[in-house]
């Protein structure tokens, strides 16, 4: 080897050296051999056999696919109707949980009473929309009954045929049967003060619905006694007394022989009556409060503790509140429609304070049409006062249906006044018996929307 390649040798391992001096501790390096036991060279020479993890077959996989597609696709169109559609159900900051206390009990079907009212103006008389949405609701959650009837009626209605023995005075705020200081008119709006002993019969209309003409339980809803007197229905009999510090409103509850289609009861002198409730333990109960001529302004000349006692007694959860047409033609311009919505306002929020276990909502007014310049249009004012309605249900926290938006919009009602057989009458205001029909029809699909979204939300634990 020649005197160069040793000196290069050399000078590489003193370079190594010095590199080492600095990765190696001052205390050394320790070493340390390992040799496998006996069992681990078997198991490297002869390995065990690992069994391969299960795997979901091909079909098996695009169902679950398919699945995932189909939320992703429900989701997307039920935000889309919710958020879009003129039919759809309009909720206060878009809360869409804000009915899942009224589907909650609607799950719960023949194991709690889910009752709802339905306030309405003449749209409404002789139990128009209420009874197919009864019908609609019974039918998919269960109940039955009309629910509550008036002891005296002024108008026929389509489910139910009554009769009974005249009252000597008759008290009803809103079409003029007399007017009370006291404000005891009853949760419908409405009384009947019995002088002597009366009857009440009922059986169903041509017209009833399967499930409407069915029910188990008879309850006579009265003020609070001044004086005894009896209640006699069937076999039973119930004696009404006064008791100091009681609820403003009584409930005298009969069972009746299941499926019971007829029912008669008679109440003696003195009683001051509120309704007749005909219904089912259990399932969906609604009933019809028709108003003719009223604009929505009266609920506050209620007695409050009245609508409060029937409302957690009877357990309401919905109140429907359709108003607003018969303001239509009197509210020509901005300061009138501004003035009717802060009227409005108030009686939103009167009935909210009386009924914290229930959610509102309010159903705006329909197409109208009258005469201009020898055409049958829609009031020039009618949608300023929809949109003003829309603003005072959701500022109160009420939910909207627009009624106007859903039968088309401007123009809609001469269609409907044109169809074959006809939706709405030669007035072109108020809806004829299928005209209802359709519109309630309407409304029930729109509340299952909701009700679709709230079971989505509830099985993918969404809030």
């Amino acid at each position: 080897m020649s005197q160069k390649k040793v000196l290069l040798f050399l000078w590489s391992a003193f370079a190594l050296t010095v590199m080492l001096s600095f990765i190696i501790p001052e205390e050394g390096l320790t070493l340390t051999l390992r040799f496998p036991t006996p069992q681990e060279l078997r198991e490297a020479v002869f390995p065990k056999k690992v069994p391969d993890e299960p795997q979901p077959d091909p079909a098996e996989l695009l169902a679950r696919a398919q699945a995932a597609r189909r939320d992703s696709l429900e989701n997307e169109r039920l935000l889309a109707y919710l958020g879009e559609d003129p039919a759809r159900i309009q909720f206060p900051d878009d809360d869409y949980a804000l009915f899942d206390e009224l589907f909650e009990s609607l799950d719960r079907g023949m194991e709690t009473t889910t009752r709802i009212i339905h306030y309405g103006d003449s749209q409404i008389e002789e139990d128009r929309m209420s009874a197919t949405l009864r019908e609609l609701l019974q039918e998919r959650f269960g109940g039955g009954g009309p629910g509550m009837l008036p002891f005296m009626k002024n108008y026929t209605v389509t489910n139910t045929s009554q009769t009974n023995g005249s009252a000597s005075h008759y008290s009803a705020y809103y079409f003029g049967g007399g007017s009370r200081a006291d404000g005891h008119y009853g949760p419908a709006g409405r009384s009947s003060h019995l002088n002597g002993e009366c009857s009440f019969s009922v059986m169903p209309a041509s017209g009833a619905g399967e499930h409407s003409r069915c029910y188990n339980r008879l309850t006579v809803v009265t003020a609070p006694p001044s004086k005894a007197f009896r209640i006699h229905c069937g076999d039973s009999t119930i004696v009404a007394r006064p008791d100091a510090g009681g609820k403003a409103v009584r409930f005298y509850r009969f069972p009746l022989p299941d499926s019971s289609s007829r029912a008669k009861v008679s109440i003696g002198a003195g009683a001051e009556i509120y309704g007749i409730q005909l219904d089912r333990e259990g399932g969906v109960s609604i009933d019809n409060a028709a108003m003719r001529g009223c604009s929505g302004t009266i609920f506050t000349r209620i007695d409050a503790g009245c609508l409060e006692d029937y409302f957690a007694e009877a357990s309401v959860k919905l109140i429907i509140f359709q108003f607003g047409g018969n303001m239509v033609p009197a509210c020509t311009g901005k300061k009138s429609i501004s003035h009717y919505k802060q009227l409005i306002v108030r009686e939103l929020e009167y009935l909210t304070d009386r009924a914290p276990g229930a959610r509102i909502l309010f159903i705006g007014p329909s197409d109208m049409s009258t005469n201009i310049r020898g055409t049958m249009d829609t009031y020039p004012q009618l949608p300023m006062m929809v949109d003003s309605l829309r603003c005072a249900a959701l500022e109160c926290g009420a939910a909207y249906w627009d009624l106007y938006a859903s039968m088309g919009g401007r123009g809609s009602m001469p269609r409907w006044v044109r169809e074959n057989p006809p939706l709405a009458g030669g007035d072109y205001i108020h809806f004829t018996r299928k005209g209802a029909e359709t519109a309630s029809r309407l409304l029930y699909n729109s509340l299952m929307v909701s009700y679709d979204y709230y079971q989505y939300r509830k099985k993918h634990r969404q809030p």
